[in-house]
């Protein structure tokens, strides 16, 4: 049996993650920042029927250096998930410094301890054209450039860990890195817990307008079989993959949702891209100025072709985390 360690075992796709690879038979280590943390996840998964017979755990802290050492001991692969995220302050400055002394910590001990393969969740948030770009399409080739005024400190923290991971990944030569970039990770969560992009369904099944924004779709299930894929394939090695399924529109999705739940009172109402521009502000607004008017695609080929990935298509996807979060009394 290989050995995995699986940072930020506490997070919703790391949960995913551990679930998927213990069902697959690995001998699974995830870390978590206080060994208080260690009871909901073992809690989850035993509610999901999972069996954690090859599940233990490491405290480490992202920001630290104690405790990777140990965590890494033993260790084939690593599954580094683990990423300060930015909440209501997408453009809180130590979102940055957080995520790429992360990165150091992880990869170092990792690289140490003789791993042979890191795959690491980035995001689309580093393959960013912006507003100016005038090709019809992206792939992984293009990098973010972090002095875009249009984007927030959050999405800088993406792009400069990732690099970091690629600086020191090419200063040695036995560990190889793969980098993972979802776009917004949906899906059901596990055991009636909530998920980081929960609010979105929530607003919609409350009967908030939308404006017109697009997500990458990733469905979170999806991503963590991709993230095995990435891990076990040599063919991935040294790579970076878009890793979204399907484009959906937050008016799109409303559409979804009120066939769905003919009942209940969702509005299909948009808001303009004009009045999302004018509040830009705000930061919740800034997030979302990122993803109205944008001319292009981003191409997520790639994983399907090296890898065989094969995505649920989103509509199911949406389906799917409103029933979970209805079912569970969530909403």
């Amino acid at each position: 049996m290989k050995n995995v360690l699986v940072t930020g075992g506490t997070g919703f796709l790391a949960g995913w993650i551990i679930r998927k690879l213990l069902e697959k038979g690995y001998m699974v280590r995830t870390t978590v920042r206080s060994e208080k943390k260690i009871a909901s996840v073992i809690d989850m998964l035993k509610k999901e029927g999972v069996d954690i017979t090859n599940l233990s755990f490491a405290a480490a802290d992202l920001t630290k250096r104690e405790g990777w050492k140990e965590a890494m001991d033993g260790m084939d692969f690593v599954l580094h998930v683990a990423s300060p995220l930015g909440g209501n302050n997408q453009e809180d400055p130590s979102l940055i410094p957080t995520a790429i002394s992360g990165v150091e910590n992880v990869t170092q001990a990792a690289v140490n301890a003789g791993v042979s393969k890191i795959v690491m969740t980035s995001s689309e948030a580093a393959c960013y054209p912006g507003r100016t770009y005038q090709k019809p399409t992206a792939d992984e080739t293009f990098w973010t450039d972090v002095n875009n005024k249009e984007i927030t400190n959050y999405m800088r923290s993406k792009i400069l860990a990732e690099k970091k991971a690629w600086e020191l990944i090419g200063e040695q030569d036995h560990t190889q890195l793969v980098t993972l970039l979802p776009g917004a990770i949906m899906g059901p969560n596990m055991a009636g817990k909530r998920s980081s992009t929960d609010q979105i369904f929530e607003m919609l099944l409350k009967g908030t307008p939308s404006p017109n924004v697009l997500y990458n779709v990733s469905d979170v299930r999806d991503l963590a079989d991709l993230h095995i894929l990435a891990m076990e394939d040599h063919a991935a090695d040294g790579q970076r993959f878009l890793a979204h399924g399907d484009d959906l529109s937050m008016p799109e999705m409303a559409k979804i949702l009120k066939n769905r739940y003919p009942d209940r009172k969702i509005r299909t109402i948009v808001i303009p891209d004009f009045i999302v521009h004018l509040m830009k502000r705000n930061t919740a607004m800034k997030i979302l100025n990122t993803m109205v008017g944008m001319k292009y695609k981003l191409d997520n080929t790639k994983a399907k072709k090296i890898l065989g990935w094969t995505p649920r298509p989103a509509t199911e996807t949406v389906i799917d985390t409103a029933d979970y979060m209805i079912n569970s009394g969530i909403l």
